[in-house]
């Protein structure tokens, strides 16, 4: 109701109605007291006229009582109230309106006229109560069948739902289910109805779930709390009135409504979704049994196909299944396994080829199958009582042939295979046909392999500087060559068969060296190792040893090859040049700190003596002699250094990009400046960004040319012309890392060296003095050589020549063919280029 009076009032809305019944019971009691004074009526006459009014007055007033007793709801009681008050007001203002204008009009009453307005007034509330209650009917059959159309449609989209659904009200009594529900679990819907779900699921509905007991805790769990949505998956077992099916259960409280407090359940068939789940695990399950069977190093071939073929028996459910070999020529079947429990075929059986079904398969060569056997095919009992009636199989080829054929068999029809079965054995048949071209594959690669073994062999045996032989998986000597009897001292019938860590002093076997090397070559392919090996009669020699395994076309390992090279006598040369250079070292020390600045300090000194306290003329050219010749002893030191660090760092000397024309300017102005009476003119030099393979002594190169073209020159006025020029030039090229090598390494017998052209630059300085005869061309530049009288310069000559051969270059002196009086000379500095 919307009408809402304050809650007092609304449970005191009865007592106005009694109070009215009351107020007019006044005017019936009025009227016998007045018929009785007035006109002196009997009681009884007067008590039967008002009689009426008192009983309707009394009438109102238990109305109002029996109002108050009921269980209305109060807005229904302050409704009754209102209408009740509010006619009496009505009726009693229009008697009020007819009195007035009778008293206003005639001075007296009409009391017929008033009975009259009376029965007017009834009639009018009459049909007004007639057309609410008139609407109210309409309103009232519009509602029900707007309800019933509802409750039609309701019903009918519901039923035709496959979700099985229940409605419960708030004590959980079944209100209404779904067609679906009844199908579902095997229900009466009028039989289920207005019944309490608690006692249905215990009674009846839990015992058709294959986990009953967990499923009727969960929902009387559910029901005890009703307070939040639930989900869970179930699954009914088959019965009598029901299919199997996977079901997922949902259910939450109903909030608002006629059944609020209540519960809905959703019943959802997801048997499909299940089904594909099971089936994608028994294909996943299928193929991780496949291949675990296919990658068991444990099982040979034959057992590997006997496993297939339990798979695949399970996989069709299958009595019988083989792989047997078919020989079109002859028309037979040549059983190699076979898998049943009732067949009396066994391997090694041959059946002719047209008593089998494989023949079909021969015939249309591709896989076979059917779950029922067709008309034209004829029953092949195959060892059994009865024939077959479904049959799967398949082709197996070797190298595009035919070899054979595996099939699967059953006495009873069976389900449509799909096409993930069927490729499942055509997978097997294919994985068959793979191996035995992989064995026929394997066994033509080992043959190779020992007719390569056998040839390398006779070449091994012919080395005699290197110990070349083979070991075994783990570490045993299983050949021996000419030189590694040699190298080692053992006969070939004294070492075949030991292991190879008797070639080790005992300290390398007590750390492992020997297994760690095997493990590194078996890691990576190959292990290298330099240090004292020991020979039989316990001798030892330096090694350079490298192991490298080798494996078979599959990867496995068949053992190691073993080179030895004795490197006793280059180690022994290698520790006396190291010693060498640490005496060069100790030697260049002493010149640098001690007789260098002690020439310096003679320098001075005359300097200062010729400053302050000579002043004898020929005194002064004494000291300015000695000066001259200190002057000449550092150059000379200069260049003795610059020559013995070439000569320290010749054995790990380091070159890298540098800059030619920098160095080249630098000196040029150096020379300049050192020999001002001399002409040095430049062009066609080469670009500053050119890079050469060089270091920091190259300045010393160009510093002893442009001072070897000066000094030695006889003219008032020496000429000298730089340019540079491209060509080319032979390097020597480490063969693994391919680095420049100097010429010096390059020359080392023992270096691993290619030869190949290499772009370079030349740097020319070309002189118009005397001349070098040809002669002296080809040893001016050897150590120690020099027919002039300058001290030194055949020192700084020769370090040109270190230096250049230590750059990978090369210097070469000719003739100036610029004069024609044969003189001048040219020194040609051709250097490497480092950006190629």
């Amino acid at each position: 109701m919307d009408a809402r009076p304050v809650p007092r009032l609304r449970e005191l809305s009865w007592v106005p109605i009694s109070l009215l019944g009351f107020l007019l019971l006044a005017i019936p009691f009025y009227d016998m007291w007045d018929d009785v004074s007035t006109l002196s009526w009997a009681v009884a006459t007067t008590t039967v006229e008002n009689a009426p009014l008192i009983c309707l007055a009394l009438a109102l007033v238990y109305g109002g009582v029996w109002l108050g007793g009921t269980d209305w709801e109060p807005g229904y009681v302050w409704t009754v109230t209102k209408w009740n008050l509010g006619a009496a007001a009505g009726i009693a203002a229009l008697y009020a309106l007819v009195i007035a204008l009778q008293l206003w009009a005639m001075h007296r009453l009409k009391p017929w006229i008033l009975a009259l307005d009376g029965v007017l007034f009834g009639a009018v509330a009459a049909f007004g109560v007639g057309v609410y209650s008139a609407r109210r009917r309409m309103t009232e059959t519009d509602l029900q069948r707007s309800r019933e159309e509802y409750r039609t449609l309701t019903n009918d989209v519901l039923d035709t739902s496959e979700v099985a659904t229940f409605v419960l009200d708030d004590d959980f009594h079944v209100v209404w289910i779904s067609e679906a529900t009844a199908d579902y679990f095997g229900l009466d819907r009028s039989a289920v109805v207005g019944r309490d779900e608690r006692t249905l699921i215990t009674d009846r509905i839990a015992e058709r779930f294959e986990h009953s007991e967990r499923f009727r805790e969960r929902l009387l769990e559910t029901y005890a709390a009703n307070d939040e949505t639930v989900e869970f998956e179930c699954h009914i077992t088959a019965g009598p009135d029901r299919e199997e099916r996977w079901l997922k259960h949902w259910s939450q409280p109903i909030e608002s409504g006629r059944y609020a407090g209540g519960r809905i359940e959703h019943y959802t068939d997801i048997t499909a979704t299940k089904r594909r789940e099971q089936e994608l695990d028994t294909r996943e399950r299928t193929l991780r049994e496949m291949y675990d069977v296919i990658s068991d190093t444990g099982r040979d071939f034959e057992a590997k196909i006997e496993a297939l073929i339990d798979i695949g028996r399970d996989l069709f459910d299958a009595e019988y299944g083989s792989f047997a070999r078919i020989d079109t020529e002859s028309d037979e079947y040549r059983i190699r396994i076979v898998r049943t429990e009732h067949a009396e075929r066994e391997a090694g059986d041959v059946v002719p080829l047209v008593q089998t079904h494989c023949q079909r398969l021969v015939e249309e060569g591709r896989t076979v199958q059917f779950e029922a056997r067709p008309f034209d095919v004829p029953p092949r009992n195959y060892g059994t009582d009865t024939g077959f009636e479904t049959y799967i199989g398949t082709p197996v080829y070797v190298d595009d042939t035919l070899y054979g054929s595996l099939c699967f068999l059953d006495r009873e029809e069976a389900d449509s295979f799909d096409d993930w079965q069927l490729t499942m054995v055509e997978l097997m048949g294919n994985w068959i046909g793979y191996e035995f071209e992989r064995k026929r594959l394997l066994e033509e690669r080992r043959k190779q392999l020992r007719e390569e073994e056998s040839k390398f062999e006779e070449v091994v045996e012919g080395v005699d500087n290197y110990a070349i032989f083979a070991l075994d998986d783990e570490g045993h000597v299983t050949s021996w060559n000419q030189g590694a009897a040699q190298i080692k001292g053992y006969e070939q019938d004294e070492i075949v068969g030991e292991h190879f860590s008797v070639f080790y002093p005992e300290a390398n076997v007590a750390e492992g060296l020997p297994e760690s090397l095997l493990a590194e070559a078996r890691e990576t392919g190959r292990a290298n190792h330099e240090g004292w090996r020991v020979r039989k009669d316990g001798t030892r020699f330096w090694a350079d040893v490298t192991i490298a395994s080798r494996r078979d076309a599959d990867g496995d390992l068949l053992g190691y090859t073993k080179v030895v090279k004795d490197k006793t006598e280059q180690r022994e040369r290698e520790r006396a040049l190291e010693h060498e250079r640490e005496r060069l070292e100790f030697m260049n020390r002493i010149i640098r700190h001690n007789i260098l600045n002690g020439l310096n300090l003679v320098d001075a000194r005359a300097g200062l003596l010729a400053d302050e306290y000579v002043t004898d003329d020929a005194a002064r050219e004494h000291l300015r002699t000695i000066r001259e010749r200190v002057a000449d002893l550092s150059s000379v030191i200069d260049t003795m250094r610059a020559f013995m660090d070439a000569i320290v760092r010749e054995s790990d000397h380091e070159t890298y990009p540098v800059a030619l024309r920098d160095e080249l300017d630098g000196k040029l102005t150096l020379a300049r400046d050192a020999y001002p009476d001399a002409d040095f003119e430049t062009h066609d030099l080469p670009d500053p960004s050119t890079t050469v393979i060089a270091d920091d002594l190259v300045g010393e190169v160009f510093e002893n040319v442009l001072s070897n073209a000066v000094v030695h020159n006889d003219t008032a006025n020496p000429a000298v012309d730089v340019w540079a020029s491209r060509t080319t030039c032979e390097v020597q090229i480490d063969a693994e890392s391919g680095a420049v090598l100097p010429n010096f390494d390059a020359e080392n017998p023992d270096a691993e060296v290619e030869t190949r052209d290499r772009p370079a630059i030349a740097v020319h300085v070309a002189d118009n003095g005397p001349g070098i005869p040809d002669d002296e061309k080809e040893v001016v530049l050897e150590k120690g050589v020099s027919e002039l009288n300058e001290p030194g310069n055949g020192f700084g000559l020769y370090l040109v020549k270190e230096m250049m051969y230590a750059y990978g270059g090369t210097v070469d002196v000719r003739d100036n063919d610029a004069y024609d009086d044969a003189r001048g000379t040219v020194f040609d500095l051709v250097f490497p280029l480092a950006d190629e």
